[in-house]
C-alpha cells in the first residue's frame, strides 16, 4: 500500500480497532439484518429524522431536472436517501469478506472480454458517485494482472480514515491519495500494469483555463485526471457503468472509452465520460448521490450567457 500509514495515539488505536470489530461484526450479519433492518433504519434516520442535506438534494435536482414537477423531485429526493444508506451498509459490509462473497455482490457482465481487451496493460477505469461507488474491491479481482490502484480523498479524522482504508484493503488493491494520483502512476508505471480506478465526477480545485461541460442542465467542471494520464501515455479508458438488482447486488458492465491510440482532442475523453454518466442518471437519478455541493464553482460569464 502506498499511502502512508496515520500515527495514531494509544486511545485512536483503541477506538480504531473497537470500530473495526463492530464493522467486522456487521459484515458478517445476515443480508436480510444489514440492508433490511439496519438499512430501513438508516434510511428513516437519514430522511425523517435529521433530513439531511435535504436543502442541498433539492436544489440539485431542480436545476438538473428543470422540466419536472416538484413531485416527481420528491419523489427522487426519497429514493436517494434510500440509495445513500444502502451505499452506508454497503461499504461497512466490505470488512473484512471473501474475494466470493464480493464477486456475489457484483457481477461484472463483460469481465472477460474486457480483461482480453485490456491484454495486460496498464488502464484507467472512470466511475463516479452513482450506485455502489465503494466497488473497487471487486473490480480488482477482475484484473488480476494490474494491480488496482483506488484512488481515494482522505478524510479529516485519523481514526476514520484509517478505517475506510482498512475496509477498502483487498487482494489487489493499492489505496493512492488522489493527491499523489499522477506521481504515484509516474513512479511505478514500469514496476507493473495498473488499473487506475478514479471516480471523476469529484468537484475539481477551480484553476484558470479549466473545461466546463454540459452537463445536467449546467455547465459543469470535471476532474480530468483520467484523461491528462490516458492521453500522455497512451491508456485505454474504461466507464464503469453499474446497475441495481436488489439491495446490495448489482450487475455492472464496461464501456470503452478511449482505445488508447487513436487520436484523440484534449476534452473529448471527459466528454465521452460526461454522456455515458449523464445518461445513467438519467435513467436512475436516485443512485447519484445529490447530496454533495457539486455546483460550488462559478462558470466563466461567456458560458453563463450560452443556453443549456
Amino acid at each position: 500500500m502506498s499511502t502512508t500509514t496515520t500515527q495514531l495515539t494509544l486511545w485512536q488505536r483503541i477506538a480504531l480497532e473497537t470500530l473495526w470489530l463492530i464493522c467486522r461484526g456487521f459484515a458478517l450479519m445476515p443480508h436480510f439484518v444489514r440492508h433490511n433492518i439496519f438499512g430501513g433504519l438508516c434510511t428513516f434516520i437519514l430522511r425523517d429524522v435529521i433530513h439531511y442535506r435535504r436543502g442541498v438534494i433539492m436544489d440539485n435536482l431542480r436545476r438538473s431536472f428543470p422540466d419536472r414537477s416538484e413531485e416527481e423531485l420528491n419523489k427522487i429526493c426519497r429514493a436517494t436517501y434510500g440509495n445513500l444508506s444502502e451505499q452506508i451498509i454497503n461499504t461497512i459490509s466490505q470488512s473484512g469478506v471473501s474475494e466470493k462473497t464480493l464477486l456475489h455482490r457484483m457481477v461484472v457482465t463483460n469481465a472477460e472480454s474486457t480483461r482480453k481487451a485490456i491484454n495486460g496493460r496498464s488502464a484507467i477505469l472512470l466511475t463516479a458517485h452513482y450506485g455502489p461507488w465503494e466497488a473497487g474491491s471487486t473490480v480488482s479481482l477482475v484484473f488480476p494482472e494490474q494491480t488496482f490502484v483506488a484512488v481515494y480523498h482522505k478524510i479529516t479524522s485519523p481514526v476514520i480514515d484509517e478505517l475506510l482504508k482498512r475496509i477498502r484493503t483487498h487482494k489487489n488493491v493499492e489505496l493512492v491519495d488522489m493527491k499523489r494520483t499522477m506521481r504515484h502512476f509516474v513512479d511505478n508505471r514500469q514496476k507493473r500494469p495498473m488499473a487506475m480506478g478514479l471516480i471523476a465526477d469529484q468537484n475539481p480545485a477551480l484553476r484558470a483555463n479549466m473545461n466546463w461541460y454540459r452537463f445536467l442542465h449546467q455547465w459543469t467542471a470535471f476532474f480530468e485526471g483520467g484523461e491528462i494520464l490516458a492521453m500522455k501515455y497512451h491508456l485505454p479508458v474504461y466507464y464503469f457503468s453499474p446497475r441495481r438488482i436488489n439491495a446490495g447486488h448489482y450487475e455492472a458492465s464496461f464501456t470503452l472509452i478511449y482505445d488508447g491510440d487513436s487520436p484523440i482532442a484534449a476534452g473529448e475523453i471527459t466528454e465521452r465520460y460526461v454522456r455515458l454518466l449523464e445518461n445513467d442518471i438519467n435513467a436512475h437519478p436516485e443512485m447519484w448521490m445529490w447530496s454533495h455541493r457539486r455546483w460550488k464553482h462559478t462558470p466563466p460569464a461567456e458560458l453563463q450567457a450560452q443556453k443549456i
